[in-house]
Parts: C-alpha cells; structure tokens; sequence
C-alpha cells in the first residue's frame, strides 16, 4: 500500500446494493480515492474467501453482524435457534482465520444490541469477539461510543472512533411540492400531518405513538403509519390500533424510493417514538426533507439534530410523547424547524466522513501490518 493507494473491502455492500447509506458512503470513499469493492459473501466463511479472493486488499469493514449469523426463516423457533448458533460458531472460525491475514478490520457499530433482541448469549459472545479483533471500532456519535463500552467488555469509549454519517439529501428526488404531494395522498391542505415512516418494528414504538396521538385533541390531525411491517404480528397489532382511530391513516407496504418525497412532504412532522435506538437514517431522512423530527433523546438523536429542532422528549416521563406532540401540534412556526434541519442536513458531508474514514482504514491496516512482521520476528528467534 503507497500513500495514495488503498484497497477496502465493504463487506455488506453486496448485501445492501441500494441502501442508501451504503451507496453514499461506498460513492464518497471511491470520490475519496479508495478503491471500494463489495464482495459476494457466500454462507461459509464469507470474510477469508473475500480476503483471498482479494489479495491486495488493505482493510474490511464490517458493518450489521447479525447478518453473518441470525437465521428466521425456518419456520419452527427452536431449529432457527441451532442453525443461528452452527452459523454463529463457523463465522467465529472465518473471524479467526480473517485475524491471521494481511488486512485491517474495522468494525463499523450502527446498532447496539440486535433489535428484536434475537439470541443475545450468542449476540454478546460473537461482538465480543469482532470487537477483540477489530484493528478499529467506529461509532456515529459520542453516546454510541458511551453506550457500546457500557453493553460490552471491550473496547473502552476513548478507543472507538467517532464518524457522523453525512446527510441523505443526494439519495432520494425532492422536487414536489407540499401542495402536489397531499394533493397525491388526499390530504387536505389546513390539516395536520403527523407522520411515522419507515420499517414497522417493536423497538420503534408505533403502539405508543398511536396511544400519544389518540389524547391529542386535534379533529384536523391526521396520522400517517408508513412502512412495511417486520412481521404478520406486527402488522395485524398496527392495523387494529389504527382502526380505533379514523384519524389515523395507514400505509402498510413498502415505499419505493421514487414515492418517499410524497409522504416526507406532505407531512408537518415526522415522528419517531423509538422505544430503544442507537443510530437512526429515519431522522437523517427527516432533517434531509426539511422535517421537523419529533424523537425520544435517546443514542445518537441529541447529536444528529440541530439544537433548533426541539421536539426531543425524555423517554423516562410517561407523558413525555404526548405532551411533545401537543408542543409539535402548537408550535408557532414549524416551518423555521424544518429549515433549520434541511440547513444542519446540508452541512453534513460524506466527503468529511470519507476522509475519517480512510485514515482509520489506512491505520488499521498498517497495524496489522507492524504485528504481523513483529510476531514473524518473534517466531523466527
């Protein structure tokens, strides 16, 4: 590796091809001058095929773990538990081997703990271990780290280094109006617009939200539940509650990307009642359509809005949702908001993070480098 030459490996870009973090992160790194490459991860040992495959490779970054070993899909919980925990112990192996090779690992955290909170013995073994080792631990914000060192014994808050995402302002169409967009959906122009979008999950707190919005004395709001649910349960518990309120609208399906713009749009403020979150690209989403956000403050919220957009609650105050979306529903100007969040979106740059983010993959490998050679020297005496 010269100065200016440095081959990653984005090990889930195969994976995520149209995740719109993925895509602006892989897109600002090559502007960077890094050579970026997705390889296919294949069920067996994805991580040493990759790197074999790709010899002059200098670093890899890993990014959603659960990926490498979370199984759902048989049908029957416990047989999903054993093949979690067969595909949980040959990923150990491939991270093993991966540590004997020529190439810098970093590990990427976007989520503390796994969601739905899937497995959590074989969670907490396998992070262990990615984070033993991980040349370098990268987080979103400073309570990340805080939070990553509290969940697990290593690495210490000090030792993470912390990389804010850029915004999504370059990943999706905006270029219809307010007006055109309620005119789309039906929505009349003097109502009021709350708006949830995103995958329809428990620890995202629809249940709350549409509890919150029930006390709400407003017969001009409206509540739009928009995204595709994780599950059938999920999906049948969303659609009753909706149903105890005809205020409340429900969009339960996927949105592709060429339809977001409409519901961002039309809606007044976009409400995120998460229950539990380390990092969310929902409320990059927000702040990039000019939203007001309206969140718990909770992981990285406090650091990724502005401090104009005040419409964070403290998640331990039973009321705390509700009586914000009273403050949201009242609000004088919201408007003054939603530019202050497009403003702060705009100053968030992927070429900032890019930047980051080579130094700590250029590190990464030339440290792995000096303790390969140095352990040669010690087995050669």
């Amino acid at each position: 590796m010269t100065d200016d030459d440095l081959t990653l490996l984005l090990m889930s870009g195969s994976w995520y091809p149209e995740n719109a973090y993925m895509t602006l992160l892989a897109d600002a790194l090559r502007e960077a001058g890094v050579d970026v490459r997705t390889p296919p991860l294949p069920l067996f040992f994805p991580l040493t095929r990759a790197v074999l495959a790709n010899r002059d490779a200098d670093a890899m970054q890993l990014d959603w773990i659960y990926d490498y070993y979370v199984t759902t899909g048989t049908g029957f919980g416990p047989a999903n538990a054993l093949v979690s925990f067969l595909r949980a112990a040959a990923f150990l192996v491939d991270l093993a081997l991966v540590s004997l090779l020529d190439v810098g690992v970093v590990r990427t955290v976007h989520n503390e703990r796994h969601h739905e909170g899937l497995y959590p013995r074989t969670e907490r073994v396998v992070n262990e271990s990615v984070f033993a080792v991980a040349d370098a631990v990268t987080v979103k914000c400073g309570a990340a780290a805080d939070a990553v060192a509290a969940a697990y014994r290593v690495p210490e808050a000090d030792e993470m280094d912390v990389v804010p995402d850029g915004s999504f302002v370059a990943a999706y169409e905006n270029d219809v109006s307010r007006e055109a967009a309620r005119r789309d959906l039906g929505i009349d122009d003097d109502a009021f617009v709350v708006l949830f979008f995103g995958l329809i999950r428990e620890y995202k707190g629809v249940p709350d939200l549409v509890e919150a919005f029930a006390a709400l004395d407003a017969p001009d709001a409206e509540l739009w539940l928009v995204g595709n649910p994780h599950d059938d349960r999920t999906e049948a518990q969303v659609a009753a509650l909706a149903r105890g309120d005809p205020r409340v609208e429900t969009r339960l399906e996927f949105v592709p990307d060429e339809r977001i713009q409409y519901f961002l749009n039309a809606a007044d403020v976009l409400a995120l009642p998460y229950r539990r979150i380390l990092n969310s690209g929902t409320a990059h989403l927000g702040l990039s359509y000019g939203r007001p956000v309206m969140a718990p403050a909770i992981g990285c919220l406090p650091e990724t809005v502005p401090p104009e957009n005040e419409l964070l609650y403290d998640p331990s105050d039973a009321d705390g949702l509700a009586e914000t979306l009273r403050r949201a529903y009242d609000h004088p100007d919201l408007e003054s908001i939603g530019r202050a969040n497009h403003r702060h979106a705009r100053s968030q740059r992927w070429a900032r993070a890019a930047a980051a983010l080579t130094d700590i993959y250029r590190n990464a490998a030339d440290g792995r480098r000096r303790r390969d050679r140095s352990t040669r020297a010690t087995d050669s005496r």
